[in-house]
């Protein structure tokens, strides 16, 4: 009476994941492909239960996050989305080829405005709903204002770069790595009520995630071993 088919198995070597309206989507194994989970069931993986995801022009899946109404997936060059649910199917939709994420850590969500990311142009924002109700989903660069801060990036190592919301100040930080340097030693600080940019050096961050509770702290874990290791 049991297909194994029909349960499949968990996807090998899975570099991003999320849950979006109860499966678990994996991504990042080969090419193109988006798998998810039976709903509430994160060890089942039917084998129909792919999505394809963009073409190979524009790279591999750099990232997701999910959102209230849909799955965001990330290309270097490009953004779609994974829309629908699990009694009446999912599927994508394209919002641009012209704009992505090179760092899949950079990405946070703004309060009330939409999601920040790093890209190939800068950072950019994803501004909308993600839904039909008249105002459009649009990318926005906000990096115009810091062109010489964005030229210190060494984009050669930017995989490394990460973000994260202090909400106790209202600011998204962004960690990135500058010329010469393989870990972060930059720190990019988009204000984001001001709609301002300032900058901080000599943090040591390797990765960083903000707390929900009331106090909105902001966490990183430290890539100095020696001198500043730990979590701060």
């Amino acid at each position: 009476l049991l297909d194994e088919m029909d349960n499949g198995y968990f996807p090998a070597n899975a570099k991003y994941q999320a849950v979006f309206k109860n499966p678990i989507f994996n991504a990042g194994m080969t090419g193109n492909e988006v798998r998810f989970s039976r709903p509430l069931r994160p060890e089942m993986f039917p084998e129909d239960n792919i999505l394809n995801v963009g073409d190979s022009d524009n790279g591999p899946i750099t990232g997701m996050y999910p959102t209230k109404n849909a799955l965001v997936i990330t290309k270097a060059r490009g953004i779609y989305l994974i829309k629908g649910d699990s009694d009446n199917g999912f599927y994508t939709e394209t919002l641009t080829r012209d704009a992505g994420c090179v760092a899949h850590n950079s990405v946070a969500e703004l309060p009330g405005v939409g999601l920040v990311f790093l890209g190939e142009d800068g950072v950019n924002l994803l501004d909308g709903a993600l839904e039909n109700t008249g105002t459009p989903t649009r990318v926005i660069n906000l990096s115009q204002p810091i062109p010489g801060l964005m030229k210190r990036i060494n984009r050669s190592a930017v995989v490394n770069a990460c973000g994260a919301i202090y909400h106790r100040d209202k600011e998204y930080w962004l960690a990135v790595p500058t010329l010469g340097a393989s870990v972060n030693n930059l720190i990019l600080v988009y204000h984001y009520e001001a709609m301002a940019w300032s900058y901080r050096e000599d943090f040591p961050i390797a990765c960083m995630l903000s707390t929900r509770d009331h106090r909105g702290y902001l966490i990183f874990g430290s890539h100095d071993s020696t001198t500043n290791p730990g979590l701060h």
